[in-house]
């Protein structure tokens, strides 16, 4: 599993790195640490950034690549870094099965959208995949893109998509059964 953007931050956060002013769900720590530690015996990986594009605000135009281990206190993460970008392209070349909501970036800003861009790429260039995308800030990431014929499946919803994974059934499916 690739955790990116947001909600990275606190998976970083739960492996003992400070992530300086950046978004952070502090609550959550501790259960990302749980989540963390379920890999520790091989039963799935987490993969986070190694290194993250960092700035002092979200308009900021001048920006610098640091370690993720190195997150100075009045910067903020706002995208994944070059070392990030190499490791996840690996994986998405071999995966045969990827599911992808959320942006790993602030794409609204072009200065920090070339991690979003560049899995989005890593996606439609794996002729093997089957690909679903889906989710409101995904959609818009990528809605002036080519190779949208590229992806398997491109859902609006992309909470619903993850439920329908998950369980199979969304509430409206059952309600249409009835």
């Amino acid at each position: 599993m690739i955790i990116g953007g947001g909600l990275a931050n606190t998976f970083v956060c739960a492996q003992g790195h400070e992530v300086g002013a950046s978004f952070c769900e502090y609550e959550a720590v501790q259960e990302a640490r749980r989540l963390l530690s379920l890999t520790k015996n091989n039963r799935a990986e987490i993969v986070l950034p190694v290194d993250a594009i960092i700035a002092t605000s979200k308009d900021d135009k001048e920006h610098e690549v640091v370690k993720i281990e190195n997150i100075p206190p009045g910067k903020s993460i706002f995208d994944i870094g070059p070392e990030t970008k190499a490791r996840i392209g690996c994986i998405l070349a071999k995966a045969k099965t990827i599911i992808w909501n959320g942006p790993v970036g602030l794409f609204e800003n072009p200065a920090f959208r070339e991690g979003t861009d560049f899995i989005y790429y890593s996606i439609t260039h794996n002729p093997e995949a089957i690909s679903i995308v889906g989710g409101g800030d995904t959609l818009a990431a990528i809605s002036k893109k080519g190779y949208l014929d590229k992806i398997t499946h491109i859902s609006t919803g992309g909470g619903a998509m993850l439920e329908y994974i998950e369980k199979g059934t969304l509430p409206g499916i059952e309600a249409l059964k009835r």
